[in-house]
């Protein structure tokens, strides 16, 4: 039976590394502050052995992932197959955390392989750099690693230690990758109180055992000590991230807490506050000329012209970025104790001037929180009741790249990228050499239309475009009123090699009407007299390859519908069952073992769901696969905890 077990377990993890293989990355190379940063800190690693030369980038972020990167380059695995491995591992181990509680192998593998094709794991976003890719595998493997020890705190020494030592490392890899990590605690703590509790009471004079357990606890403080002591010294930072340092968060506390004349939604600090603060900070009036430069940091200049405070405001989610590039950009970031002093100086100015009252000002602070107010209450409520809405339906989570997810930067910066990650990255353009086949429909108010493609550079006609019969085009035109002689004929195929990058050229008697240029996706090209829609259009540089691939894709995408249907039903049920098991449990005052694990799961989900409800209604949008990619799998855990709660032995009931 159990090597019955196992065989099938390594079928689904074979089957999943086969379906995930062809995806490719996509390398956002021009993100200075996210994908390029992370890819430029472990370029740093490999080469000097620590975060390079210091800026105001240097120590932004936490430095687990550029660390994950430099190994998995070093280990010779490419960067997408080992956020997969990790993932795998996570699932694994959780299995094996869960041997005490379910005894049915049936079940188990059940779980397991629910977890396996989580869908976020291969949701396109998540191919891209960011941490936030490897985000899922961590939570998971955190929240196993404690689940095996706690189901394990009354077992001998010896079983005790790979489960400690795992959920420590887990946990110091997890609190050092992402600065927001409290939201985990809701479910820690109760666990880590509940084992050590066990522990202690049952046999207090094993200290050996006590100390095993206190190592979840242990290891991530160390983690943060060392980090800490090892920016102490190439830097001047006494910090795992500069965003925690006091310094900063004081300069950043005295701007918001300076009152505006008029409050504006998700606007900490406005353009008529900064004005009336240069007159009263000489160390934020040094800033001004940065500030008020055209597009800096405004929300027009990162795409949001339509915000209700209007585009030429910096909003919260990056007002904090906004200070620091100024202040980089004003030479206050030569060293860690210069960039600090800067920002000391400008704190106590601008707490002076509010002790002065010559600046009208709420109480101080030293904080990156935004100010809560009242009317933020109902907003942030539904917030978190549409977020878990889009979390539990399983939404937009398609491994499908859309047209605009094609790598772009520099040839420096993605030969860069190529090579740390080991990567196949997205494509741009369709203009590289190879079989290219175009799909479509094209229609002009002459009725008599060719199509060809051609490679612009010599003006060689590769291959004419074979024009069939298309009803549906002409019932599309007819029903705007505007019947046209050539919709009857108007879808076309083309196929043929291109040596160079090649166009869709369509001409009439006249003569050429349009050089369309061939991207991936569709393409729409709709003015009187020409109407043109390219279905598709693809390079085969490897005919059974680029097939193989697609075919892939396409399960995946089967998959992650499956779930969106299917995983609504599944959480009605796990709901049932918890209101089900919280009644019982109240009435017998003897709540089971996977109840309460489920609770603490559903706590630090909320929890998290909390946080970005705050950061969506008060600075910037949060609600999305990207941020809330650690919580699938918690969700997932926490179905199949409370529907397999009957499947418990009875020792443990």
């Amino acid at each position: 039976m159990k090597a019955r077990f196992y065989f099938f377990i390594i079928l689904l993890i074979f089957i999943k590394l086969w379906l995930v293989s062809d995806q490719l990355l996509w390398a956002r190379a021009d993100f200075i502050h996210d994908d390029l940063l992370f890819i430029r800190l472990a370029d740093h690693l490999l080469q000097s052995g620590w975060f390079g030369p210091y800026d105001n980038l240097t120590l932004v972020k936490g430095p687990f992932y550029p660390l994950w990167i430099a190994f998995s380059f070093l280990f010779g695995i490419p960067l997408l197959l080992s956020q997969q491995l990790l993932y795998i591992a996570a699932c694994l181990v959780t299995d094996r955390a869960l041997c005490p509680l379910v005894e049915r192998p049936s079940a188990r593998f059940t779980l397991f392989a629910l977890l396996l094709f989580n869908p976020v794991t291969s949701s396109f976003p998540l191919t891209c750099v960011l941490r936030d890719a490897l985000y899922p595998g961590l939570t998971l493997l955190m929240v196993a690693a404690t689940l095996g020890l706690f189901t394990r705190r009354h077992a001998p020494v010896q079983s005790l230690i790979s489960w400690a030592l795992m959920a420590g490392l887990a946990t110091s890899a997890f609190w050092l990758t992402r600065e927001e990590g409290i939201w985990m605690l809701p479910f820690l703590i109760p666990l880590w109180i509940w084992t050590l509790s066990a522990t202690i009471f049952i046999n207090w004079r094993d200290w050996r055992k006590t100390a095993i357990v206190i190592l979840p606890w242990m290891l991530p403080v160390l983690a943060v000590l060392v980090v800490s002591w090892v920016n102490q010294t190439h830097y001047g930072v006494y910090a795992v991230v500069e965003f925690k340092t006091p310094e900063f968060q004081a300069a950043y506390g005295a701007l918001t807490r300076v009152r505006h004349q008029e409050h504006k939604p998700q606007i900490p600090v406005p353009k008529e506050t900064r004005q009336r603060i240069y007159a009263q900070s000489a160390a934020f009036a040094e800033l001004r000329p940065f500030f008020e430069q055209e597009g800096f940091w405004t929300l027009q200049g990162i795409g949001f012209s339509n915000h209700p405070a209007g585009g030429d405001e910096i909003g919260g989610g990056w007002f904090s970025w906004a200070l620091r590039d100024a202040a980089a950009a004003a030479g206050y970031f030569n060293s860690g104790t210069q960039s600090a002093a800067f920002f000391q100086r400008l704190a106590d100015e601008i707490n002076a001037a509010c002790e002065a009252q010559r600046l009208d000002c709420l109480e101080e602070r030293v904080s990156l929180m935004p100010r809560w107010r009242r009317a933020y209450l109902l907003p942030v409520v539904e917030q978190v009741i549409s977020g878990f809405t889009l979390l539990a339906a399983f939404k937009w989570l398609s491994p499908l790249l859309p047209d605009y997810a094609a790598s772009d930067g520099t040839p420096a910066r993605l030969t860069l990228f190529t090579d740390l990650t080991r990567a196949r990255l997205s494509t741009p353009t369709l203009n590289d050499q190879g079989n290219l086949q175009v799909t479509g429909w094209a229609v002009h108010t002459s009725g008599v239309l060719t199509a060809a493609l051609v490679e612009l550079e010599s003006d060689h006609t590769v291959a004419p475009a074979q024009f069939v019969s298309s009803p549906d085009i002409t019932r599309h035109f007819l029903a705007m009123n505007q019947p046209l002689p050539g919709a009857g004929q108007a879808r076309f195929k083309a196929h043929g090699h291109c040596a160079r990058p090649c166009v869709l050229r369509l001409s009439n008697e006249e003569g050429v009407l349009a050089d369309i240029p061939l991207k991936r996706g569709p393409t729409a090209w709709a003015a009187a007299p020409l109407w043109v829609y390219i279905d598709e259009a693809r390079v085969d540089h490897l005919p059974h390859q680029t097939r193989l691939g697609d075919m892939k894709l396409r399960w995946l995408e089967k998959i992650a519908r499956a779930y969106q249907i299917a995983l609504p039903w599944l959480g009605m049920i796990a709901l049932v069952s918890m209101s089900v098991w919280l009644v019982r449990s109240f009435r017998s005052r003897k709540p089971t073992v996977p109840g309460l694990l489920a609770l603490c799961i559903a706590m630090a989900i909320g929890a998290r769901l909390l946080i970005l409800a705050i950061i969506e209604v008060t600075s910037s949008p949060a609600m999305g696969v990207v941020y809330m990619s650690p919580l699938y799998p918690l969700l997932l855990l926490g179905y199949g905890l409370m529907i397999l709660e009957w499947r418990i032995t009875g020792k443990h009931r």
